[in-house]
């Protein structure tokens, strides 16, 4: 982002809100979001790349904004790797009642990230176009596809535990229930 005069962290924090304001999501409710989510601990993830991201009311969709600085800036609490950051993806996500839900979309954003080579992609990028299309050529070590793969395959377990619970709670109320399940290992 070269608009940037002096870049600090709060101000690439306010550049990115007002881009997501662009998109119909307001500048405070973002600003405010992440920077409350940043206060429990940066979200820095080493190599100069930093993952901001929170949960906000009302968004329909999961949105990002990467902002890649001209020079690295020095962030508090200092990273893990003590390097400064010049490339910020944030990341918001809609409130929801389940915490899970966007789980493994953060975990791929955190895989794709700490790809050093994707990283130094982006990093020589020049325009938005060329953002976009790097973030949708990439793919996924297999090892993020199989954790996936298990997540969607604990929540269709869970959901399949529940009907059976309702099933029986409603033409036996007299009686207890014991479910027990047992996953096999192959």
């Amino acid at each position: 982002m070269n608009s940037m005069q002096r870049p600090s962290k709060k101000r690439v924090f306010e550049e990115a809100s007002l881009l997501f304001q662009l998109a119909g999501v307001p500048h405070n409710d973002v600003f405010e979001a992440l920077y409350a989510r940043e206060r429990l601990g940066n979200n820095a993830l080493g190599g100069g790349v930093a993952l901001p991201h929170c949960r906000i009311e009302g968004l329909k969709r999961p949105m990002a904004v990467v902002v890649i600085l001209q020079r690295p800036i020095p962030i508090d609490p200092t990273p893990y790797d003590n390097k400064p950051v010049d490339l910020f993806f944030f990341l918001i996500v809609p409130e929801t009642d389940n915490d899970d839900e966007f789980l493994p979309l953060l975990r791929e954003c955190i895989a794709m990230l700490k790809d050093r080579d994707f990283a130094e992609k982006l990093r020589h990028t020049v325009n938005g176009v060329e953002v976009c299309s790097l973030i949708l050529d990439w793919r996924a070590p297999k090892r993020i596809d199989s954790e996936m793969i298990e997540d969607k395959l604990d929540k269709e377990w869970d959901l399949l535990n529940e009907e059976v619970k309702a099933h029986h709670s409603e033409h036996d109320e007299n009686k207890s229930l014991v479910v027990a399940a047992v996953e096999n290992e192959s």
